[in-house]
């Protein structure tokens, strides 16, 4: 880690909303690795690309999180990783369940 981040601290009176919840990512990413940048994301095209491939639109929260962080494999790939856009797919078989992540 880089620097100090009280997890504790961070997560007193509980992570209520949004904006707290991206607060706490982001703590957590400075003190991790490197702060979280604009451009440390997955691009705009990249996650259109990736809707139009898969023909249904992300979850806000899901493009959230490529927004911001997509790139960065020091947050996303330690374990179970995101998979990068072009790769996630819909899984039918199992009732049409988006897949983002990868287990093994």
């Amino acid at each position: 880690m880089t620097g100090v981040f009280d997890v504790a601290q961070a997560l007193d009176g509980g992570i209520t909303d949004q904006e707290r919840a991206w607060a706490f990512v982001r703590g957590f990413a400075a003190a991790w690795d490197e702060p979280l940048t604009e451009d440390g994301g997955t691009p705009a095209a990249e996650l259109a690309r990736a809707e139009a491939t898969l023909g249904c639109s992300l979850p806000a929260a899901l493009r959230e999180v490529y927004t911001l962080l997509g790139t960065r494999s020091s947050l996303i790939a330690n374990q179970d990783p995101l998979l990068p856009p072009a790769e996630m797919f819909v899984h039918d078989e199992c009732g049409g369940v988006l897949v983002f992540r990868s287990e093994n």
